[in-house]
């Protein structure tokens, strides 16, 4: 079964994709160097790799163009990608190992329960750039911080993330994901 924080980051990810302006999609996102379209394009390169991972094909050897993966219409590039993805996660699909980054061997099943990270903080960055706000479920925000818990320091190490931001003793669990992601 595919894991229900997945779907439900999917689902928060998708309802920023959609409220996307069409003047805004060139407008600077808070990661460096990349529009709206650009966060857009890399999300959705990102369930291609899923797809790829869970039907056993080949990855590419170049990361592609985000712009270029993101199409004309975004939406309805999602839309395809994010179905085509689904169709791959069935039971041999999901117990599938793959080798991540990091040296990390995990099931494609294991690596969609920690995979909300990516999802979430992406939803954050393109509604940023698009003047949205967003507001995580608190149960999803708590399990992408304990993911980015694990990832933070090795990703901070390899340069994918700013430094870690402050945060108020009270802040919740959505602040602390976004300040440890080097955000908010």
């Amino acid at each position: 079964m595919i894991p229900d924080r997945f779907v439900r980051s999917l689902d928060a990810f998708e309802s920023v994709l959609l409220a996307v302006p069409a003047d805004r999609w060139l407008a600077p996102s808070p990661c460096d160097d990349w529009a709206a379209i650009d966060v857009a394009g890399h999300v959705i390169a990102g369930l291609l790799l899923i797809e790829m991972r869970a039907a056993g094909t080949p990855l590419p050897d170049a990361d592609p163009g985000w712009r270029e993966t993101a199409g004309e219409d975004p939406v309805a590039t999602w839309r395809s990608v994010r179905a085509r993805m689904t169709a791959a996660l069935g039971p041999d699909g999901l117990a599938r190992r793959v080798e991540l980054a990091f040296g990390l061997e995990i099931t494609v099943g294991d690596w969609l329960e920690q995979y909300p990270l990516e999802l979430l903080v992406h939803a954050w960055d393109l509604a940023e750039a698009t003047g949205q706000t967003v507001v995580f479920d608190p149960d999803l925000a708590r399990g992408a911080l304990e993911s980015a818990r694990r990832f933070a320091p090795r990703g901070r190490e390899a340069g994918m993330l700013k430094a870690e931001r402050a945060v108020p003793g009270d802040a919740d669990d959505q602040a602390r994901l976004l300040a440890l992601m080097g955000r908010g």
